[in-house]
């Protein structure tokens, strides 16, 4: 709100879900309804996570709040473009917007232009061209924005992060070349990397994800875009770190050093690596006493390498099946005492009829 802003932009993955729960509806709602109350007005699109059938239903109510939801891309002449003014009314800034094109609905999206048979040909081919025609219908000279969810080559992702790989491969990439060089600046959501785009023809930015969405992303530096747009000049774009939201971090160490890490760790999410000499049972439940935040908890030990049995695990006998599970999963043999407490568990399982008559002796 202390940036003074007219209006905020949100390109896409607003929900995790197509179907997100009302928990999440009611977060997303409230931050436009004070977003509203501050006279500042916003305008989001679907991403890949979307569904745009609920940013359609959602589309009357959200405009009662100075909320503009775009469920879908339209050709400049049928309402592509939007006049966003600002809180001022001394000027105005002309938004289209791109929400997310998956592959197998390009041609829905070709059809509603004069698309010729060049757009077809690929679905990169497809969006350049598309961006082409939708650029086309800003007013000439007019400060212009084009707010999509797509990828870009040469955008960078978080090994490991939460990125789709489905909606980021090579069949997606956009050449940044192909971003329209006639517009004021770009504003982009898909990558969760906060970045801008090289080698575009104008000022275009990935805003990135607002938190760190999962350990791919711990330590990754969150941020929200502040853009300055004027006619006839290149967009001015600032970064305005996010401090809020909670942190995830990686611990690494013995059960001893990671528990002093997590102290110092507030109020993290935690993914911890344990070092042992081998599998310890019970050792999970031992970190999350000590670190309740403890989300993911892995013990790293020098494993031989396993050869899975060729013998079918449906012929081998109970236990003989738990010690193959066991040494598939820890590429280690099970320890006395693990076996000794499998055998009494199958023993209860296999005959009941014991246990309840040594009760029933020992209540005389």
């Amino acid at each position: 709100m202390s940036e003074g802003v007219d209006a905020v932009l949100i390109a896409g993955d607003v929900w995790e879900h197509r179907v997100p729960s009302p928990e999440a509806v009611g977060l997303v709602f409230g931050a436009l309804l004070r977003l509203h109350e501050e006279g500042i007005r916003s305008v989001l699109i679907p991403g890949n996570h979307d569904s745009p059938q609920l940013f359609r239903s959602y589309a009357g109510i959200l405009r009662s709040i100075g909320s503009e939801a775009v469920p879908q891309v339209l050709p400049p002449h049928r309402g592509g473009i939007l006049k966003l003014p600002s809180r001022d009314g001394s000027s105005e800034v002309e938004l289209a917007c791109v929400p997310f094109v998956p592959e197998r609905r390009f041609g829905d999206a070709a059809a509603l232009f004069d698309a010729s048979e060049s757009w077809y040909q690929s679905y990169v081919e497809g969006m350049g061209n598309l961006l082409a025609a939708i650029a086309g219908g800003f007013t000439p000279g007019a400060a212009s924005v084009i707010l999509g969810h797509f990828f870009t080559d040469g955008a960078l992702v978080t090994p490991g992060g939460g990125e789709r790989e489905l909606t980021i491969g090579i069949a997606y990439a956009v050449p940044p070349s192909r971003l329209p060089g006639t517009v004021s600046y770009v504003a982009l959501g898909h990558v969760h990397l906060p970045q801008a785009v090289k080698g575009s023809p104008v000022p275009a930015r990935y805003a990135g994800s607002l938190l760190q969405l999962d350990f791919g992303e711990a330590g990754q530096r969150k941020s929200v875009s502040i853009v300055d747009i004027e006619p006839g000049v290149p967009a001015k774009v600032s970064e305005i770190p996010l401090p809020s939201g909670r942190q995830l971090k990686d611990l690494r160490g013995t059960f001893d050093e990671v528990v002093e890490q997590g102290a110092g760790a507030r109020d993290a999410h935690l993914r911890v690596f344990v070092r042992t000499e081998g599998p310890v049972p019970g050792l999970a439940d031992r970190i999350r006493e000590e670190l309740p935040n403890a989300l993911d908890i892995h013990l790293v030990y020098d494993r031989d390498e396993y050869r899975a049995s060729e013998t079918p695990v449906s012929s081998l006998q109970p236990r003989e099946q738990f010690v193959e599970y066991y040494r598939r999963q820890h590429e280690a043999e099970p320890p006395e005492e693990i076996l000794f407490a499998f055998d009494e568990v199958l023993d209860l399982e296999l005959h009941p009829a014991d246990r309840t008559s040594e009760q029933a002796q020992g209540a005389r």
